[in-house]
C-alpha cells in the first residue's frame, strides 16, 4: 500500500465527517423552522380566534333580539286582538241612545222602535192583574220603560225614579214601567217586591204603572235583550226620544220631557 493513499483516507473520512455534521446541522435548522412555523401558526389561530368568538357573540345576541322583539310583536298583538273582541262584546250588548234611536225603521226585524214612528202596540199585566195595551196611554206622553228586576241599573233607576216622579208628572208625563218577559230567562225578585221595595211611598201613585211584558211586547220593544230601555211617546202614540238607565240620563230625559208639555 503507497504513503499517499493511506495519508488520503484520513481525509476523506474528516470530509465525510464533516459533511455529516452539516447535514446534521442543516436538518436540525429545517426541524427548529418547522417548529417556529407551527408555533406560528398557532399564535395566529389563538389571534384570531377573540375576533372569530366577539363575532359569533354578536350574532347571537342579535339573533336573540330579534327573537325578543317577534315575542313582544306578538303578545301585543294577542293584547290587542283580545282587547278588541271584549270592547265588541261590550258595545255589541249595551243599549246606547244614538244607536237605539238611529234604528231605521219601526217595523224593521230586529231593529228597535225608531224616532218618529208610531209605537207598536202590545200588551201587559198590571200588578193589580189587569191587562193594559200601549195604544190606552196615548192623549198624554207616556214613559214606556223595561227593565229586569235583577239588573242592577234597573234598581237604582227605579230609585231615582221615585226621587223625580213629581217633576215628569209636572210636564204630564205618565211613566209606565214593565218587567221583560221572563225576566229574560235570569232569576230575580217578583215585580211586585221589587217595586215595593224601591218606589217607596211613589208605589201607589197613579202617575206611576208598574206591569209584567207579554212576550210580543218584549220581542217589540227590546229585540236585542237589553236590560234597561226606555222610550219616551208624544201624546199622539209616536216615539219621541230613546235612551236607558234613568239613574245615569234622568237630566236629560227631565230636559226634553219639558220640550213635550
Amino acid at each position: 500500500m503507497s504513503r499517499s493513499s493511506m495519508t488520503s483516507e484520513p481525509g476523506n473520512d474528516s470530509s465525510r465527517q464533516g459533511g455529516h455534521r452539516s447535514n446534521g446541522h442543516a436538518g436540525t435548522k429545517q426541524v427548529s423552522q418547522a417548529r417556529s412555523r407551527r408555533a406560528g401558526h398557532g399564535i395566529n389561530d389563538q389571534a384570531r380566534q377573540p375576533g372569530s368568538n366577539r363575532a359569533r357573540r354578536r350574532q347571537e345576541m342579535q339573533k336573540a333580539a330579534r327573537r325578543r322583539k317577534i315575542g313582544w310583536t306578538s303578545a301585543v298583538t294577542a293584547i290587542v286582538v283580545i282587547a278588541g273582541l271584549v270592547l265588541g262584546l261590550h258595545f255589541a250588548n249595551s243599549p246606547t241612545p244614538s244607536s237605539a234611536a238611529s234604528k231605521p225603521g219601526a217595523n224593521s226585524v230586529g231593529a228597535v222602535p225608531a224616532v218618529g214612528y208610531p209605537a207598536p202596540n202590545g200588551t201587559f199585566t198590571s200588578l193589580t192583574g189587569q191587562q193594559e195595551s200601549v195604544a190606552s196611554f196615548q192623549g198624554k206622553p207616556t214613559l214606556l220603560w223595561f227593565v229586569s228586576t235583577w239588573c242592577s241599573s234597573c234598581q237604582a233607576g227605579t230609585r231615582t225614579m221615585a226621587q223625580n216622579l213629581s217633576k215628569l208628572s209636572a210636564d204630564g208625563v205618565h211613566v209606565v214601567e214593565i218587567e221583560l218577559y221572563k225576566d229574560l230567562g235570569q232569576s230575580g225578585p217578583s215585580m211586585q217586591q221589587f217595586a215595593q221595595s224601591l218606589a217607596g211611598s211613589n208605589f201607589t201613585n197613579p202617575d206611576w204603572t208598574f206591569g209584567v211584558s207579554s212576550s210580543a211586547l218584549t220581542r217589540s220593544y227590546d229585540p236585542k235583550g237589553y236590560l234597561d230601555i226606555y222610550y219616551l211617546l208624544n201624546a199622539k202614540g209616536s216615539v219621541y226620544y230613546v235612551n236607558s238607565t234613568p239613574s245615569s240620563t234622568m237630566p236629560q230625559l227631565l230636559q226634553t220631557a219639558g220640550r213635550l208639555a
